[in-house]
């Protein structure tokens, strides 16, 4: 692709959106700025000298208008974009490439559905760019490579992060509706159930529970694998609330709840607070167990950090149009490529 605009960043005063277009500016890329709030876009535009091009992405007459002259479109909004199909569909059409920074499962089955379209054209689209599903993705890649097919897939996460109150908010609304595991290669709705078991993060035993996750999608695409089941650490702090998501799942967006959020959690600004781990183990058909474990920096930073690298490398490279998993595009030692990312290592239950 040779177009006159190389990447437009979506959602650029985002927390996200901002350290993405810095960290492309020290590398000598002036991207174009974009989102929905005119003022909040003004004030980036000023800070940064860069242009801005203030749109919505709900019609898809508009996008593709946009996007007729841009390489690459980051979407750094995340979860506030509720349909990623009219940005997929005006990408196709204006042979842009599309990478998405929201790894939440509706976004990624919507995406998925669009595969046999996609691969018409030469767009690439590729969505979970994060931290929420990159490591967990890599890591039961990494497996099947090893253990060549998997019946069964375990994901487990450990986040370190200070989250800020909007974040707390989105992540509840997610949650509210409803725990799904994968089953016979289906979504299968299930109970929330807490401290459901012990894993080994780095050197210290915790105990998880299991919680939805968005990448419950990529790592069915990526391996195949019929049954997955993902699972959070959850500090002290959170087991009241998320006790609720059995019995009271409506509490879960309340007013009452998110203003008591609000006043809890006002002085957390969504600042780095450490190590993140994960931990996967998978199971074959004739019951060869393989567990797999990776440490990445604080979850926005490791967003920014992959978003930067993945979008580096479709500047340099030409890859087939389609609709892309992180592994399908970049293989499961992706994680090892981003900068304070531990290598994959592998070892049983609890060494």
């Amino acid at each position: 692709m040779s177009k006159s605009v190389g990447i437009i960043v979506y959602g650029a005063y985002g927390q996200i959106g901002k350290a993405v277009t810095l960290e492309l500016l020290k590398q000598g890329i002036y991207p174009l700025l974009a989102g929905r709030n005119l003022k909040k876009l003004k004030q980036i535009a000023n800070k940064t000298n860069l242009p801005y091009v203030c749109f919505d992405v709900i019609n898809f007459k508009t996008i593709e208008r946009h996007l007729e002259d841009a390489e690459i479109f980051i979407n750094c909004a995340g979860s506030l974009v509720n349909n990623p199909e009219p940005i997929a569909r005006a990408a196709i059409n204006s042979h842009c490439h599309y990478l998405d920074v929201g790894g939440q499962y509706h976004t990624l089955t919507t995406l998925y559905s669009l595969s046999d379209i996609a691969k018409e054209g030469d767009s690439v689209i590729c969505a979970g760019i994060g931290a929420e599903c990159i490591p967990g993705d890599c890591l039961a890649g990494s497996i099947k490579h090893n253990l060549k097919e998997l019946t069964n897939i375990e994901i487990a996460y450990d986040i370190s992060h200070r989250f800020s109150a909007g974040s707390i908010k989105a992540t509840l609304n997610r949650l509210s509706r409803g725990n799904i595991q994968l089953t016979n290669h289906s979504p299968e709705a299930t109970k929330y159930s807490f401290n459901a078991k012990r894993v080994l993060f780095a050197s210290r035993l915790k105990h998880v529970s299991q919680v939805p996750s968005g990448d419950l999608a990529a790592i069915h695409r990526s391996t195949q694998c019929p049954n997955i089941r993902s699972y959070f650490a959850i500090t002290k702090q959170f087991t009241p609330i998320v006790r609720l998501l059995n019995w009271f799942p409506g509490l879960l967006i309340s007013k009452p709840l998110h203003q008591m959020i609000d006043k809890l959690f006002s002085h957390n600004k969504g600042q780095p607070s450490g190590i993140s781990h994960y931990w996967a183990k998978g199971i074959s058909p004739d019951e060869r167990e393989m567990v797999a474990r990776v440490s990445t920096p604080d979850i926005y930073q490791f967003t920014v950090d992959a978003t930067i690298y993945i979008a580096g490398y479709l500047l340099k490279h030409d890859r087939s149009g389609g609709v892309y998993t992180p592994t399908e595009l970049m293989t499961w030692k992706l994680v090892e490529n981003i900068p304070g990312c531990s290598s994959i290592r592998f070892g049983d239950m609890y060494g």
